[in-house]
């Protein structure tokens, strides 16, 4: 395949990504909306995490690992990276809202109290949420749900318009 093909086909997977976002709604479980990674993101991401780890353990495990050992190091290396890509799931409440990234090994959480302010950065393409404290929860665009994600953020904190600072 030409590299110029197999550069289009990830331009446009990007793409397909972020529209994808577009299309899918937030999920509601009991009194949290839950916002994502679309299920076309999830399924990619979570399939490549598992694939290169699997690949690392069958090259270690080889005859020629004391040849190979770079391999499983480099499938290890991305399987990291791919889980470092992964968007944060949000979870939005009456009472507060929290981030977990890592796959669930990192978690921010902030009563609606502890909310200095919310606004769109035109910039990035996100949403940011900035607690009193500086700490800031994005909602990018490989999220579901945008527009019920700032309905929710302009019904129980203070919404900047765009342009305006704290």
């Amino acid at each position: 395949m030409p590299s110029w093909l197999t550069i289009l086909c990830a331009l446009l997977a990007v793409h397909l990504f972020a529209l994808e976002a577009l299309a899918e709604r937030a999920k509601q479980m009991g009194a949290t909306t839950l916002y994502r990674a679309p299920l076309g993101l999830r399924i990619l991401l979570g399939t490549a995490v598992i694939g290169m780890v699997y690949g690392a353990g069958a090259v270690a495990l080889s005859r020629e690992f004391g040849r190979d050992w770079w391999v499983s190091v480099l499938l290890l290396g991305l399987a990291i990276f791919c889980a470092s890509q992964w968007p944060a799931d949000l979870g939005v409440s009456k009472t507060g809202i929290y981030e977990k990234k890592w796959l669930g090994l990192r978690k921010k959480a902030f009563f609606w109290e502890d909310i200095a302010s919310s606004a769109v950065a035109p910039d990035e393409d996100s949403v940011w949420v900035v607690a009193r404290s500086g700490t800031t929860i994005k909602h990018t665009k490989y999220h579901v749900d945008r527009s019920g994600f700032i309905a929710q953020m302009k019904t129980y904190c203070r919404w900047l318009e765009a342009g305006r600072a704290l």
